[in-house]
């Protein structure tokens, strides 16, 4: 084999290397910047995030498409907010707030139907505990399963 053939092979290589393989995907870490963290209460009793308008939703949406992998990078972040976001929620953290976002982002304005399957959303979690307050079924099912359960889930749609 010629030089130039296996520096072509190795070149090539490197470049695959760094693609997922098949079922692997890989995962970006929580970015700071969409400042989850620092969420106020912005969830009303009803309704999606991103009809809110809250600054940090106008900020993931003006990202588009780019804000899925840093949200789901998120889903793990159990960094708490100063305080809950949400109605009845005695406490929130980021990979919470991923999840609302990353649900809502992906549910029609009706809040009924889910806009992409095999993913953990709101659906999955209340038939797991259909008879639980939402913040004590997500808790539960996050223990059950574990956030990066989730995220690898998330992360591999």
């Amino acid at each position: 084999m010629g030089r130039l053939k296996t520096a072509i092979l190795i070149a090539g290589y490197g470049l695959l290397s760094a693609l997922p393989l098949h079922g692997q995907s890989r995962t970006v870490k929580c970015d700071s910047s969409l400042g989850l963290a620092n969420m106020a209460y912005t969830v009303q009793y009803k309704g999606r995030l991103q009809d809110a308008g809250a600054p940090e939703t106008m900020h993931i949406l003006g990202l588009k498409k780019k804000a899925i992998p840093l949200l789901i990078g998120c889903l793990t972040d159990e960094t708490r907010t100063k305080e809950p976001i949400a109605n009845f929620w005695p406490v929130t953290t980021v990979s919470d707030i991923a999840f609302f976002y990353l649900c809502d982002l992906f549910t029609d304005s009706t809040w009924e139907h889910s806009t992409i399957d095999g993913v953990v959303n709101w659906k999955a979690v209340e038939t797991e505990y259909p008879n639980e307050p939402s913040w004590t079924a997500w808790y539960s099912f996050a223990k059950k399963y574990g956030r990066k359960h989730v995220q690898k889930v998330w992360a591999n749609k």
